[in-house]
């Protein structure tokens, strides 16, 4: 090594010095101060969500689309006390007419990094004293589930279908900016298949070869439970299976509507030949947002799940034009294993 890129090496030692040092000091731990900058907050609210940490319910249902809000809460809730619409997030929080539940419905936005906006001032709003900035010494996790809609990947399952998640695997990379411990050896598992998968799949002399890891997450177990429970007395056609979570809607999930090149060939249908690691249960959906929301949530310790309609069959063409009914009976289930969840 010669002298100049030597200082070089010096000068960036240094300067990762810095920045562990500086996040070491930042609001990591319980009790630190938050600065202003990582977590901006006007008149006590967190400034996307434009909530006050009393105006969150400890049990959330997150869906992508703003518009959906008001459409559960009129189905489910008896009364409201929060309706706030901010940034395209809108958040309604009341109490259930049939279970007698505080509940708040939030917008996720599309994809991956407006999730990660949402959760991290959710869970600053559960753990945050905005008063002095700084994290409470204790706190109860939250309990969220994410109601979505997606696309069918297993011939079998017919759209109209509640999937609910055992285990997701992300394809994007909004995820790997947290390191957050495997859950178990099936994730490990689920990792190294898709990772090899997509190998298979990438474009000879494609710029970003290689550079795409897949992680996998899973549902809280207990919540899981809950819901199959939930599903089962209800009576809904519903399906626990694998899901896949894409970083797009477009080249992300085979669709080349663009005039440019796309990294992968056939991704789609590489992936829909995913072998189950356990007999009988397969790949099922495809959506944008479950991935990092299982994982992120997770990781902090919090009770999370993903349940999703599925609204149309990639591999047939096959698409459900109207699904409000399903998302209904979604929530209802969703609803019903909150109140099972807390006697448990």
């Amino acid at each position: 090594m010669n002298r100049k890129s030597a200082g070089r090496g010096l000068a960036f030692v240094q300067f990762a010095d810095t920045v562990t040092s500086r996040f070491a000091k930042k609001g990591v731990g319980m009790g630190n101060r938050l600065n202003p900058d990582d977590l901006p907050v006007a008149d006590g609210r967190v400034y996307h969500l434009d909530l006050a940490p009393e105006e969150l319910a400890r049990h959330v249902i997150v869906v992508g689309d703003p518009d959906r809000v008001p459409v559960l809460a009129e189905a489910f809730l008896a009364t409201r006390e929060v309706d706030r619409f901010h940034r395209g997030f809108r958040t309604i929080t009341g109490v259930t007419a049939e279970t007698s539940q505080r509940v708040s419905f939030v917008t996720s936005g599309i994809g991956a990094p407006s999730t990660e906006i949402v959760l991290n001032e959710l869970a600053a709003l559960n753990e945050v004293d905005f008063t002095t900035m700084t994290r409470r010494e204790q706190w109860q996790p939250l309990t969220l589930v994410r109601l979505g809609t997606s696309g069918g990947l297993n011939p079998a399952t017919p759209v109209g279908t509640l999937v609910l998640t055992d285990y997701v695997v992300g394809l994007d990379n909004t995820a790997l900016y947290y390191d957050i411990p495997l859950p178990d050896e099936a994730c490990a598992l689920l990792e190294e298949r898709v990772r090899s998968i997509m190998t298979g799949a990438e474009l000879p002399g494609a710029r970003f070869a290689g550079r795409i890891a897949p992680y996998a997450a899973r549902s809280d177990r207990g919540l899981l439970a809950s819901l199959t429970a939930a599903a089962g007395t209800l009576g809904l056609p519903w399906i626990r299976g694998l899901t896949i979570s894409s970083a797009g809607f477009f080249a992300e999930q085979g669709r080349g509507v663009a005039r440019v090149g796309t990294t992968h060939v056939n991704l789609l249908d590489a992936l829909e030949h995913l072998a189950s690691p356990w007999p009988g249960f397969e790949l099922q959906n495809m959506e944008m947002e479950a991935g990092f929301f299982l994982h992120f949530l997770g990781g902090l310790g919090y009770r999370a799940a993903a349940v999703c309609v599925v609204i149309n069959q990639r591999t047939s063409g096959v698409f459900m034009a109207d699904y409000r009914r399903q998302v209904l009976d979604g929530a209802r289930l969703i609803l019903r294993a909150f109140k099972e969840c807390e006697t448990v």
